[in-house]
């Protein structure tokens, strides 16, 4: 079905503008899927699933994801960077995911903000890697 779709699209942007209306429908996607890498690398930058005594990994949980409880991000996203809730409990819609502090870790900033800082990795890792030592410290 998302085969069809994106060749529906594809023919519709030939036929509105030929070869350039593919290009410019081709460079769109691109973009869209640069700014998903972006957003999973700064919601699950550093957290790591610890391996239990039994040699198996935790479960994931709340505890391996970035939130931000910024009303812009929650705004632009629909609720997307209560992010750990989404993973916990994937049936509940966007409007009703929720935040729990003190379970989940949550990001400084705003998530476009944290996207923009990313873009930088010296500014990325004074920001952002003491807040992942001090989140795996925690029981």
């Amino acid at each position: 079905m998302y085969q069809l779709g994106g060749a529906a699209c594809l023919l519709a942007a030939f036929a509105l503008s030929g070869v350039k209306g593919v290009l410019i429908w081709a460079l769109i996607g691109l973009y869209a899927q640069l700014q998903i890498f972006l957003s999973d690398y700064v919601q699950h930058y550093g957290l790591r699933r610890k391996m239990l005594a039994n040699d198996k990994f935790e479960p994931v949980g709340p505890q391996l994801i970035w939130n931000t409880p910024h009303r812009f991000s929650l705004a632009m996203m629909l609720n997307a960077p209560r992010h750990s809730d989404h993973h916990t409990h994937q049936s509940r819609n966007y409007p009703s995911i929720q935040l729990v502090g003190g379970d989940m870790p949550m990001l400084p900033y705003s998530l476009p903000m944290m996207a923009v800082i990313a873009l930088m990795p010296r500014l990325w890792r004074r920001v952002m890697d003491g807040r992942v030592a001090q989140w795996e410290t925690q029981p």
